[in-house]
């Protein structure tokens, strides 16, 4: 609903005023503060009725009596004198007739006395007194505002029966947003309906507001037919009509006719506004296609439109979840250089950015700059650092930040709880994410089922059986009702520690506990049986979840093909993989993945790379397994160009490779005897050079690697690989320092390099001639792109000490 904010406002509503009322006579006023008066000592004074009735003697007509309560101070002493009134019954005043109970409402509603104004309804229905047009209406706009749908209803029946009218357009108009924020779309539309009828009952505000919530729905159709049945055919009356019906195509993923509308809209002579650009651009981010959101930009500016901080803040969002964290500072620059100030959120997006690439110091300089503007960090500036933190090991910075939002006031949320417990499960930290868990409970911040299920995935990792049949025990007894993803965990659990039986019961427990088993339920069970190799029973499961109504999905075939390749049944995984194609649902990463790992087990690596290009001709992106089952598979026999290829091109798709990737390389060419240059392949060239000059061949494939990560702007996984090397006997040397200083460059981290790069070179010799002759090999690969900058830290290096960051030989 947030874009509607910025689509609404620019309609007006209509708003019809009620008549001015008569001035009230300076003796009412008077004598409604001397009422006020005693009125003020009802609590305190038990005489005060009769105070009251004395100064009453002369009996008021009922417009005046309506008169005074209008003109009490407060709604207290409204509703204490409207109850004497009725209590007391005086026989020399008349009783309260519909214009003083309508008086008292509207003094009622101004305080938003919501309980005493259902009372004064009541007691107005028992007496047969309708309160007035203008009483009623606003009271329906005060039953919207606090989300009363019934009431609010009821109020529009009563307008509609007793005045043959419909509520204040600007009342009828709070009476829509509410049906519409509740999905009421039927009801919505009778409300319309009634208003459209009515002279001066509806405006295009009414219209937006049903448009929008149906756009909202993605229900695009209906919404361009409640504009053509108001306007005419083919009519869309402004520009704020374009915007929803753009906004809603692009929410709808329909980016072909959102632009199209847009283009549309300009055709007709409507100028996009910047809310109409920034709704485009938002759905071109959603589509990745920035090259078109860079065309917009420049129009916009062409035209004299500046693009606000939500323009720029949604592309920073995009560029760093589909490129790189560069990609997004690059914007932040543009953004200065703009004149629009940087808010929180933008400097919430960088921390998000880094933390997603690990690079937690520069999160944290973020941070700090937050907090040197002035801008105050919140729960969404620490929960991203404190995850970041836990996934690399750092579980005491992480702690320590936890007590930093304490301290400045914010109160730590589930998200943010989640996040550290995750974080601690992932590092296998399980008793400290329970401590984590009762730190919580101390705190009253209630639990969910997630939480639960984070830590009994961790406990069962753990082979910890009982612990989780505890923690289960224990979710229940808080009044925690387990969902079907964690019976999900629980199947997939108890099988990964070999006990089916004790599965199949979970399984077939949830029903008998009201969880449906579906889709979850009888994957995890399929799962089950695949895993032990019980394939007949894992196709009868995918049978009998077919015949009550649950559609097995990409999940559920996969899991039968990975079933049947494991076991070398690979005629038995293509009938599967044939039944889901036909079937149209269409095989995942990790289904083509099983495929090609399954064929290269056989030894038959050319049909595996026919089933990787088909994923690509298909726009399927290989991931980061499907890249190391074949750079395995070529590495192991042999054919080291291939896998080296793959390797690159891996890194080239902004792949970061994993332990397994790296352990392939390593034993792929650490016994390898070098039979001829391959320039054009860069792992291969600095690899097969170093062992020509004598180099120790693991030493020679950890320096290719890191040459190999930094040129491809991943200097953070390049220096986290040395330092697991480091662990297992790696002696970093100067190729390994010139790689990282290249790397720190490339990745525009010029001023970071001591920080960054500082390890201890004491035994190191710093070869200058060594260094120059692989900078011209290294420069070959990179382009010269960073040769300036590069120059600067060797020069740098060259004047030092020997007692400083290296010995220089």
């Amino acid at each position: 609903m947030s874009k509607a904010k910025h689509l609404l406002p620019r309609i007006n509503p209509l708003l019809l005023k009620p008549h001015p009322k008569p001035s009230i006579p300076r003796s009412t006023l008077n004598l409604a503060s001397s009422i006020s008066q005693i009125l003020a000592t009802h609590k305190t004074n038990p005489h005060w009725q009769n105070s009251l009735s004395s100064l009453l003697s002369s009996s008021p007509s009922p417009h005046s009596l309506s008169s005074l309560v209008s003109s009490l101070p407060d709604a207290d002493s409204a509703f204490v004198f409207f109850n004497w009134v009725c209590c007391s019954k005086p026989a020399w005043m008349e009783r309260p007739d519909s214009l003083v109970y309508s008086s008292l409402l509207l003094r009622l509603s101004k305080d938003r006395r919501i309980e005493e104004i259902d009372m004064v309804l009541k007691l107005g229905e028992q007496e047969g007194i309708v309160p007035s047009y203008e009483a009623l209406s606003v009271i329906l706009g005060l039953f919207c505002e606090y989300g009363l749908v019934d009431e609010a209803l009821e109020m529009f029946r009563l307008i509609k029966e007793k005045y043959v009218a419909t509520p204040y357009v600007v009342d009828g108009n709070s009476l829509l947003k509410l049906l519409v924020r509740n999905t009421m779309f039927d009801s919505a539309c009778k409300v319309y309906d009634e208003m459209i009828e009515r002279e001066y009952g509806a405006d295009d505000y009414s219209t937006c507001i049903l448009v929008n919530g149906f756009c909202i729905e993605g229900k695009i159709n209906e919404a361009k037919s409640i504009i053509e049945n108001r306007y005419g055919v083919g009519c869309i009356p402004n520009i704020v009509f374009y915007n929803t019906l753009i906004n809603g195509y692009f929410r709808k993923n329909q980016f072909t006719k959102g632009y199209e509308l847009f283009l549309e809209m300009k055709k007709k002579g409507f100028l996009p506004s910047v809310v109409s650009y920034g709704i485009v651009i938002n759905g071109l981010c959603k589509k990745k296609d920035f090259k078109e959101i860079g065309k917009l930009i420049t129009e916009m500016k062409e035209r004299g439109l500046q693009p606000n901080g939500q323009i720029y803040n949604n592309l920073m969002d995009s560029l760093s979840k589909h490129g790189t964290v560069l990609d997004a500072k690059s914007v932040l620059k543009q953004m200065i250089e703009s004149n629009v100030q940087p808010d929180r959120i933008t400097f919430n997006i960088l921390i998000s950015a880094f933390c997603r690439e690990r690079k937690i110091k520069e999160a944290e300089k973020i941070l700090e700059e937050i907090t040197r503007r002035g801008l105050n960090p919140n729960e969404f500036s620490f929960t991203p650092l404190i995850h970041g933190y836990c996934l690399i090991g750092e579980i005491i910075k992480a702690t320590n930040l936890l007590f930093e939002m304490l301290e400045k006031g914010l109160k730590p949320d589930l998200v943010t709880f989640g996040a550290l417990i995750h974080g601690l499960v992932t590092l296998g930290k399980v008793k400290e994410a329970l401590i984590i868990k009762e730190k919580m409970t101390e705190r009253k911040v209630s639990l969910d089922c997630n939480i639960y299920n984070i830590l009994m995935n961790g406990l069962l990792k753990k082979g910890l059986l009982s612990s989780t049949k505890k923690l289960l025990d224990e979710m229940v007894g808080n009044n925690i009702h387990p969902d079907e993803f964690i019976y999900a965990t629980l199947i997939d659990g108890f099988i990964r520690n070999g006990d089916l039986n004790e599965a199949k019961k979970i399984f077939e427990s949830m029903e008998k506990n009201g969880v449906k088993q579906g889709l979850v339920g009888y994957n995890a069970i399929i799962k089950g049986y695949c895993v032990n190799g019980f394939m007949k029973e894992a196709f009868f499961w995918m049978i009998n979840m077919r015949n009550i109504g649950y559609n097995p999905d990409e999940f559920t075939y996969t899991t039968l093909i990975n079933g049947y390749a494991k076991l070398g049944h690979l005629k038995g995984a293509l009938k599967v993989l044939c039944d889901m194609i036909k079937r149209k649902i269409m095989p995942n990463v990790v289904t083509y993945s099983v495929l090609i790992d399954a064929y290269c087990k056989m030894g038959k690596i050319e049909k595996a790379e026919k089933i990787f290009y088909y994923m690509k001709f298909n726009n399927l992106n290989p991931n980061v397994v499907t890249y190391t089952i074949l750079i395995g598979s070529f590495l192991k026999s042999r054919n080291l160009v291939k896998g080296a290829e793959y390797f690159e091109n891996m890194l080239i798709n902004k792949l970061v490779p994993n332990d397994v990737t790296f352990h392939y390389l390593i034993n792929g060419l650490v016994n390898c005897v070098p039979f001829k240059n391959h320039g054009r392949i860069g792992i291969l060239e600095i690899f097969i050079h170093m062992v020509n000059e004598g180099w120790d061949h693991r030493d020679a494939i950890c320096n290719s690697i890191i040459f190999s990560l930094c040129r491809y702007n991943m200097l953070n996984k390049a220096l986290e690989f040395r330092d697991k090397m480091v662990g297992k006997g790696f002696k970093p040397d100067c190729i390994t320092l010139l790689s990282l200083i290249y790397g720190t460059c490339l990745e525009r981290r010029f001023n970071e390099w001591r920080d960054l790069l500082y390890f201890d070179f004491e035994n190191v010799e710093f070869e200058i001639e060594t260094i120059f002759r692989y900078k011209r090999l290294f420069e070959r690969h990179m382009g010269g792109f960073v040769s300036g900058e590069v120059n600067l830290i060797l020069d740098s290096l060259i004047e030092e000490d020997s007692g400083d960051l290296c010995k220089l030989k």
